[in-house]
């Protein structure tokens, strides 16, 4: 008989490589599945994971869901007692006890923790994916991080304008918890990008051509690095992430001085 649903178990061998995690023996065949999530299980790591073997602050399983059990861990603002919740990037992990906050950042096909302040963790960049007409009228951005924000209109005007302001692949910069828009970046020459996919995940620079394709997911972008670099990747790994410069604290590239 054909077995129905999805596997509920994980091999370590068979673990997406962000998972910063030993492959063989002898640490078990198994690792942790991530629970379906704002990411996809190729772009995030279970949050029991980040505790045991990033952070540290767990020495086994058993330890890391106690940790959580007793709310002591937040994502984004809310309290997480999953221990395989996905945290993916622009992610921001708050450990209580600690009082630490980190912003999790993309590093050559990995994922890093960047310690941030407490000021910097109450905003987020998220990108905007998709958009849709809903119930009344009304009109649903819908951000990369499974993040949905509703715009209530009355006029066709009004919706009109929100339409053509928010376009598909720009980026806003929201509140967290409360998910209030801060501002708005186009994808647009000029503008600041963040690599989050591809060879040179983690990069950063200015855009300085956006190359038109047939359809639009083929887009080009290419990037002008603080250290004079042009880095071209495709549409699809570019995050903006300010205008002249970024919003948020970004790690320091090797040979940059700052």
């Amino acid at each position: 008989m054909t077995k129905l649903g999805g596997a509920r178990h994980l091999k370590r061998l068979a673990a997406p490589r962000v998972f910063p995690i030993p492959r063989k023996r002898p640490h078990g065949k198994y690792t942790i599945r991530p629970s379906p999530g704002p990411h996809p299980m190729d772009r995030s790591v279970p949050i029991a994971i980040i505790l045991r073997d990033v952070l540290g602050f767990a020495k086994t399983l058993r330890e890391a869901r106690k940790i959580l059990a007793q709310r002591l861990v937040c994502v984004d603002g809310r309290v997480i007692t999953d221990y395989k919740f996905p945290v993916g990037i622009m992610d921001v992990l708050y450990v209580k006890k600690m009082e630490k906050y980190w912003r999790v950042l993309p590093i050559r096909r990995k994922l890093l923790l960047y310690e941030i302040t407490p000021e910097e963790a109450k905003i987020k960049i998220v990108r905007i994916i998709g958009k849709r007409y809903v119930k009344n009228g009304w009109i649903q951005l819908n951000l990369e991080d499974g993040r949905n924000i509703l715009f209530k209109v009355s006029s066709d005007d009004e919706r009109r304008e929100i339409l053509q302001k928010y376009k598909t692949w720009d980026s806003l910069k929201i509140s967290i918890p409360e998910q209030r828009i801060l501002d708005h970046f186009k994808l647009e020459e000029g503008s600041y990008g963040l690599l989050i996919g591809g060879t040179h995940a983690g990069s950063h620079g200015t855009i300085t051509k956006i190359s038109k394709q047939l359809m639009r997911k083929y887009d080009t972008v290419t990037i002008k690095t603080p250290l004079e670099e042009y880095l071209s990747t495709s549409l699809q790994y570019v995050l903006v992430i300010g205008r002249e410069k970024p919003e948020i604290s970004l790690p320091s590239i090797k040979g940059e001085n700052r």
